[in-house]
This record gives C-alpha cells, sequence and structure tokens, in this order.
C-alpha cells in the first residue's frame, strides 16, 4: 500500500537591491561628458577644450543634493626664433585659458535604490583668455612688424536639468543621464589689438580693438562684443561616492 507524504516547506522572505542609496553626509566625484563635448572629442579638426565637466557632490539630506562643478583648460604655444640673413616669422605665441565653475542643487523625488529620478539647477561663472603675439623682420637692415592680440572674456550662465540613475554596486557607483537646457552668455569677446612697426629707424604704435585676431579687420576706436547661447543637451553621468 503507497502512503502519500506531504513535505512541509519554509518561505523565506528576500529582497535583491541594485545597490544602496546615498543619505545625508555621504559625498562624491562625478564625471559627466554630454552630446557636445563627445562630438568635440571625436572632431580630428576641433581642438579640444579641455575634460568633460567634473563634479563635487555632497548629500545635505536624504533628497538634497549640493553639487559644484569645475573644468579647467590650458594652452601654450611659443615660436621664437633669429633668421639668418632673411626675411620673414621671427614670434609666433599663443596663450588659451578657459575656467567655469558651476554651483548647484539636485532635489531627489523617489526614494528607490533601483532608479533615482531628481531635478537640478547650477549658476555657471568663468573666464576665458586669449593672447597672440607675432612678430616678423621686414628687411636685412633692422626693418620689423608686430601685432599683440589679447581679450578676457567674462562667461555665466545657468543650467536646468532633469536626471535619472541607477546604484549598480554596495555604495561606490551610479550610472545615469541627465537632460538640461543650459545658456551661457560671453562678454568682452573683442580683441583689444596693439601693432608696432620700425621702417628706416622710425616706429610707429597703434592700439585700436577688433572684432577677431586679425589686424587686417576692422578697426574700432571702443568696441562692445557679446554673445549668449542657449540649446539643450543630453550627459552621461558616472558616479562615485564614499561613505561619511
Amino acid at each position: 500500500m503507497a502512503v502519500a507524504q506531504l513535505m512541509e516547506r519554509e518561505n523565506v522572505d528576500a529582497k535583491i537591491y541594485a545597490g544602496t542609496r546615498p543619505e545625508a553626509g555621504d559625498f562624491g566625484f562625478t564625471l559627466a561628458a554630454g552630446y557636445a563635448e563627445i562630438k568635440e572629442m571625436a572632431d580630428e579638426d576641433t581642438d579640444y577644450r579641455g575634460f568633460p565637466l567634473m563634479n563635487f557632490n555632497y548629500y545635505v539630506s536624504n533628497n538634497l543634493e549640493a553639487v559644484i562643478g569645475i573644468q579647467v583648460y590650458n594652452l601654450s604655444e611659443k615660436f621664437n626664433g633669429e633668421l639668418l640673413d632673411a626675411v620673414g616669422l621671427e614670434i609666433d605665441t599663443e596663450k588659451e585659458s578657459n575656467f567655469r565653475v558651476t554651483p548647484g542643487v539636485n532635489y531627489h523625488f523617489a526614494p528607490s535604490n533601483f532608479l533615482d529620478t531628481y531635478l537640478g539647477v547650477s549658476a555657471i561663472v568663468g573666464t576665458e583668455k586669449n593672447e597672440v603675439v607675432t612678430a616678423d623682420r621686414t628687411s636685412l637692415t633692422g626693418d620689423y612688424a608686430s601685432e599683440h592680440f589679447s581679450k578676457s572674456t567674462f562667461v555665466t550662465g545657468f543650467d536646468f536639468r532633469f536626471g535619472v540613475r541607477t546604484f549598480i554596486a554596495d555604495l561606490p557607483f551610479a550610472l545615469g543621464a541627465e537632460f538640461g537646457i543650459n545658456g551661457v552668455n560671453h562678454s568682452n569677446l573683442q580683441y583689444e589689438t596693439t601693432t608696432e612697426s620700425s621702417i628706416g629707424g622710425v616706429t610707429t604704435k597703434q592700439t585700436f580693438y577688433t572684432k577677431e585676431a586679425d589686424a587686417a579687420a576692422a578697426k574700432y576706436k571702443s568696441l562692445e562684443y557679446k554673445k549668449f547661447e542657449m540649446g539643450s543637451n543630453v550627459r552621461l553621468v558616472l558616479t562615485y561616492y564614499f561613505r561619511k
């Protein structure tokens, strides 16, 4: 005779976590590359203008995150030679520097570890500087011509964003994307230009303003040149978090 036996099973409650969510007092470091920056890096005909934005993050509360971003770029090229019984270029120097800082905040909505959504806003403040110096020997008797261009631009702007990210480990990493609108205003884009030449021992010097670093362009006694840009952007965001 066959006897049926009923086996009892004990259910175990378990939760699977995608990652650990940051809390008040935690801080992190973020690398963010936008569409415009990735396009600039991939374009062989464009000089790259610095690493994608680097953010430092600090959770003021479980939902409020303070962020500050920094972007730095410097370029220095120098050509300085002495011609031997010839005329032509002897000095060609260019210096360029860009600096931006972007303080802001992110507000996080859902307390989910798997999918974190937030809104953020940042201010943009920075400077852009450029200096170009050239000098040519124009005769074998000591005649010369030189040009000096310089500009110092002040940059201000804003960045509004909506972000989505997921925590993929026990509070070191978060991976996500940001969709936003930013506007940037550049003031004092004009160049202060100084030309100097010597012909037969007679030296002539003149200072004026130009739109570009080109002494042959239109010359202005005074000039105000500014530009405002606004557009949408998509960024890929990778954050490494540190516990408090």
